[in-house]
C-alpha cells in the first residue's frame, strides 16, 4: 500500500510538473473545472435573454420533486458506446430451414497420387518364405474356394517354411517359367485371390512385397532399401512414360 501511495504522489507531481513545462496547460485544465460556477468565459455562447457576463442560471426542482430534472434520456447510450452497429450476417436457408455455413476460405487443390509402378526386385526372396506366420492369412483362408491350389501349395512348404523349390544360396527359384498360378504376381491373381481390382494391382503389390520382406529380413534391412529404390526407378519410367504419350497426343491435336 505504501508503494502505491508513492507512486500515486510521484504520478501527481510529474503531471504538474509537466503542466509547468507546457505554458498553457494547467490554466486551462483549471478553468474547465471551474466553468460551471463562474458562467462562461468572454467571446462564448450565450442563452437567449443572457446579458454578457452574467452568470447561467442553474435548474430548479420541479415543483414537489426534490431532484433536479436531467435532460438525458434514461435509456441513453453512453457517448463512447454510441456506435453503429452493423446487423449480423444471416447464414442462407436451405431446403430443410436450417442455416448453412458459409465457407469463406477456398479448399487447396488435392494433389494428384503419385504413379506407382510395382516390379519385382532380384536377389529378394522374401514372397518364397510360404509359412509366413500368424500375421497373414492362413492357406487355408487364401485358397478357401480352391482345393487343387490350396493342396499343391501346402506340398511345396519344407521343413524351415521355405518353397522346395527355392535355391537360398543365389536366392532363385529352380521352376520360375514354370512356377503355380498363385506365385505370379499379375492382376488377374491378385483380382481372383484376394478381389484386388486391376487399377488397385500395383499399389497393392508394392504393399504386400513390403510386408513380407519386412517380415522376411526386418524392417531396416538392405532388402527393404533395395526394394523401394527399385519400385522408385520402375515408377519415374512409368510415369516419364505417360507424360510423353500425354504429350503426343496434345501435339496431335494441335496439329489437326
Amino acid at each position: 500500500m505504501l508503494m502505491l501511495r508513492a507512486a500515486t504522489a510521484r504520478a501527481a507531481s510529474t503531471v504538474v510538473a509537466g503542466a509547468r513545462r507546457r505554458p498553457g496547460l494547467l490554466p486551462v485544465a483549471v478553468a474547465g473545472l471551474s466553468s460551471s460556477s463562474s458562467g462562461p468565459p468572454s467571446g462564448g455562447k450565450r442563452r437567449k435573454g443572457q446579458r454578457r457576463g452574467e452568470a447561467k442560471p442553474q435548474p430548479q426542482p420541479l415543483p414537489g420533486h426534490s431532484e433536479i430534472p436531467s435532460n438525458k434520456k434514461a435509456n441513453a447510450r453512453p457517448a463512447k458506446d454510441r456506435r453503429k452497429v452493423r446487423p449480423a450476417e444471416e447464414a442462407p436457408q436451405g431446403p430443410s430451414g436450417q442455416g448453412q455455413e458459409i465457407e469463406l476460405r477456398k479448399q487447396p487443390p488435392e494433389k494428384p497420387k503419385r504413379v506407382v509402378r510395382w516390379r519385382c526386385a532380384t536377389g529378394c526372396g522374401a514372397c518364397c518364405k510360404l509359412d509366413k506366420g500368424p500375421e497373414f492369412p492362413t492357406p487355408d483362408e487364401v485358397f478357401a474356394d480352391f482345393p487343387d491350389h490350396l493342396q499343391l501349395y501346402k506340398s511345396m512348404i519344407g521343413p524351415d517354411g521355405w518353397c522346395n523349390n527355392y535355391d537360398k544360396s543365389n536366392r532363385t527359384c529352380n521352376i520360375y517359367e514354370d512356377r503355380p498360378f498363385f506365385c505370379r504376381v499379375e492382376p488377374k491373381v491378385f483380382e481372383e485371390f484376394f478381389g484386388v481390382p486391376r487399377s488397385k494391382f500395383d499399389r497393392e503389390a508394392c504393399s504386400a512385397c513390403v510386408d513380407n520382406i519386412k517380415m522376411v529380413y526386418g524392417q531396416d534391412s538392405p532388402e527393404l532399401g533395395n526394394f523401394k529404390r527399385v519400385i522408385r526407378e520402375e515408377s519415374s519410367k512409368h510415369e516419364a512414360s505417360m507424360n510423353e504419350v500425354k504429350l503426343l497426343d496434345t501435339t496431335n491435336t494441335t496439329g489437326t
